[in-house]
């Protein structure tokens, strides 16, 4: 993933660890793939402590990173766990490692409510834990402050979780924001896009506005909103939904109800070499998701990236960081669909007032190379930092 072959020497040895990792994918993985790989030019090694689908432990190189796979005693994803996970964090515990521990995980901060390691200690707070009900307040009240307190640094993805996040607010100065990244050189608009061939299959001509939604179909998505959205807006608005996941026989279930069935067409998979083509032959890209689990949004980089106006909705994260309201799209209230019809309408029927050139670059200020850059530099002050915790 890192193209550039130099070597900047920061540390002895990079140890990241998560519950995930390639060829497993996901957001939280492409980071923490991305993390790893430039740790093999930031320090003389970079280790992965992962969990194994099945409850056997594997050991593999991939892309030059040492990746231990744990065996998994427990698995109800996305929750993993592993007898031998103390015994393998132990087994790097040196003044000379940085860790970097991907939340939330569970195991990880299971692991430091009682016990510690030595080196230097970073958190990558991916989101807060939200819609686990009382276990998740208990979670949150008891088990994460203790995890976080003995972080030397807390690496969140805006300024607007550090600022809303009630489990940060004790530990802001120890917080850097480190936005996450679009590879903004494959994401870009493309003339020979898939429009023609998505209003062929729904049947639709060239007055027809398309709005597209890629991702999971999971519980903080939103889309039960979108397609009540739809419903809000003329004939000739279509829903073209990119995904798959344990919400969509809901969202089968409510197009059906609303008798939007001609109007919503979803593909399961589509080849991430030609997303592009996808973002590209739409008017709009909307991500309509309800409560914090949703913490950044990379599609919504991904889309303006390819000059395609967004709506997003106002969550406390990052959703409403990248898109400014009315520059690069629109933020709308959660769980609200007259908001969201509105604000697709004001897009759809004024494109002029959405430059796709002004909506690009917004998107380049979130390349992969910024990212390293960041990292880069909160790696250099962990290092260069006293530890808070001694083991």
């Amino acid at each position: 993933m890192i193209a550039d072959g130099r070597k900047e020497r920061i540390g002895n040895h990079l140890v990241s660890v998560n519950k995930m990792y390639y060829p497993e994918i996901g957001g939280v993985e492409v980071v923490a793939q991305r993390i790893a790989e430039l740790g093999l030019h930031l320090f003389d090694k970079s280790t992965v402590i992962t969990f194994n689908k099945e409850n056997s432990m594997v050991e593999q190189e991939i892309n030059g990173v040492h990746v231990i796979r744990l065996n998994t005693a427990y698995r109800n994803d996305p929750i993993r766990l592993s007898s031998n996970f103390g015994r393998a964090i132990r087994s790097f515990s040196t003044p000379d490692t940085v860790f970097v521990f991907h939340f939330p995980s569970v195991q990880s901060e299971l692991f430091f409510a009682h016990s510690n390691v030595k080196g230097k200690k970073v958190c990558f707070y991916h989101s807060d834990v939200v819609g686990r009900g009382s276990a998740g307040s208990l979670y949150n009240k008891l088990v994460v402050p203790r995890f976080l307190a003995k972080m030397d640094r807390i690496i969140v993805t805006s300024p607007n979780m550090k600022q809303s996040s009630a489990c940060l607010q004790p530990f802001l100065d120890k917080v850097d924001v480190v936005p996450l990244f679009a590879d903004i050189k494959h994401f870009h608009y493309q003339e020979d896009n898939k429009r023609r061939e998505i209003l062929e299959r729904i049947g639709a001509g060239d007055e027809a506005k398309i709005i597209l939604y890629i991702g999971r179909f999971g519980r903080y998505k939103g889309l039960d909103y979108l397609i009540k959205a739809l419903a809000l807006l003329p004939e000739n608005y279509y829903i073209v939904l990119v995904g798959d996941g344990p919400e969509r026989a809901a969202v089968e279930e409510l197009t059906h109800e609303l008798k939007l069935e001609r109007r919503v067409l979803r593909f399961d998979h589509v080849p991430y070499s030609d997303l592009p083509r996808y973002y590209s032959a739409a008017d709009v890209f909307v991500l309509p998701s309800i409560d914090r689990g949703e913490a950044f949004g990379l599609v919504v980089v991904e889309a303006m990236a390819c000059g395609v106006p967004v709506v997003t909705t106002e969550l406390g994260t990052g959703t409403s960081f990248h898109n400014i309201d009315g520059v690069t799209g629109r933020v709308v209230p959660p769980r609200d669909e007259k908001s969201l019809a509105n604000a697709i309408a004001e897009i759809c029927e004024h494109e002029y007032k959405y430059d796709p050139q002004v909506i690009r670059k917004r998107a380049e200020e979130f390349s992969a190379e910024r990212f390293d850059q960041r990292i880069k530099e909160v790696f250099g002050k962990v290092v260069s930092e006293g530890s808070v915790a001694k083991s």
